[in-house]
């Protein structure tokens, strides 16, 4: 298909009603930024519970429902009224999946369904699921396309691809118009700050502190690391230009070692490298990397954001060495 400017895309949504759940997050709050500044009509669900308000701007085109999906009264007429239905409302952490089994399903796998069946029969356009990469759990092969096996190795994988089951089948069931995007490591601002965040606000935060950073294994394990500008913009092109019932991968198309990117971020931060080695923890892959073909040729997507770009943007650059 012909490539569409990113800078453009949100324009498509001008005067376009949009709601998009757990809006107040990490990649919610990007698009609902993006989307504000397209001219849409924007209405954000978040319990609140990792999400936060000042992540939001004060705009008079935003309205913010604290609310849960499982339980929120107001979920099916506000489905319906709307153009376009962003999820990205989840409880996220493989880690954090294994002791809070119940609830990452009950906000992964029931939220999401209520939320699908919210739309079934109205003239929303589009819904797009944010799934994850890690649906597919150790790498068979590499890089990894859209029809590798999927073999998940936590519960948040397992509910993550449950819910992208539901999804698609919600597609040729319900006639939803849904598209799937999968996540491989997300990074960017605002800035995380739990221990299940991504290794990259991690490490950020412990430069800062002038601290060690902590690798789990050897530090070979790679990763394809995407910035939060590219999923918004992979968000705009599969609501815009997505088949229903169809997954993309989003990523960057480029691996980075765990001790690579340690390395970097530690130069840029113009301190030395000092890591410590734990052992490697369950539930996490040990390669991974994303194959976009299909991204590019059926969306037009293509990242924009290379790592060390988006690293100095997220950290004071200052020289030093590795």
């Amino acid at each position: 298909m012909a490539s569409h400017p990113s800078s453009n895309l949100a324009a498509g949504f001008l005067g376009r009603r949009c709601l998009v759940t757990g809006g107040a997050g990490f990649i919610g709050s990007n698009l609902t930024r993006a989307l504000l500044g397209g001219g849409a009509q924007v209405t954000v669900v978040d319990n609140l519970s990792t999400g936060l308000r000042e992540n939001l701007p004060d705009h008079a085109n935003l309205a913010l429902v604290e609310a849960d999906l499982t339980t929120w009264p107001g979920l099916a007429g506000r489905s319906a009224s709307s153009d376009y239905v962003f999820h990205l409302a989840a409880q996220v952490g493989n880690v954090k999946s294994i002791t809070l089994t119940e609830e990452d399903a009950a906000t992964n796998v029931l939220g999401s369904v209520r939320l699908l069946k919210s739309c079934c029969g109205t003239g929303v356009k589009r819904v797009v699921y944010s799934s994850s990469s890690a649906i597919f759990g150790e790498a068979e092969r590499i890089p990894i396309d859209e029809d590798h096996p999927q073999s998940p190795a936590s519960f948040y994988a397992l509910s993550k691809m449950t819910g992208e089951k539901y999804a698609l089948l919600a597609a040729s069931l319900w006639d939803v118009p849904t598209v799937c995007l999968r996540y491989f490591n997300v990074y960017g601002l605002p800035m995380q700050d739990n221990e299940y965040t991504g290794v990259i606000s991690i490490f950020s935060n412990r430069l800062a502190a002038d601290e060690p950073l902590v690798i789990y294994g050897d530090g070979e394990q790679f990763r394809d690391f995407v910035s939060v500008r590219d999923v918004v913009q992979a968000n705009l092109r599969a609501a815009l230009f997505g088949r229903p019932g169809r997954t993309y991968n989003v990523g960057s198309g480029e691996p980075t070692s765990i001790r690579q990117l340690a390395c970097v971020m530690s130069e840029i931060a113009g301190r030395p490298t000092r890591i410590v080695h734990r052992d490697f923890r369950a539930g996490e892959v040990r390669r991974s990397l994303a194959e976009i073909a299909r991204a590019s040729a059926e969306l037009g997507y293509a990242p924009e954001v290379v790592l060390r770009q988006g690293l100095t943007a997220l950290m004071e650059p200052v020289p030093g060495q590795c």
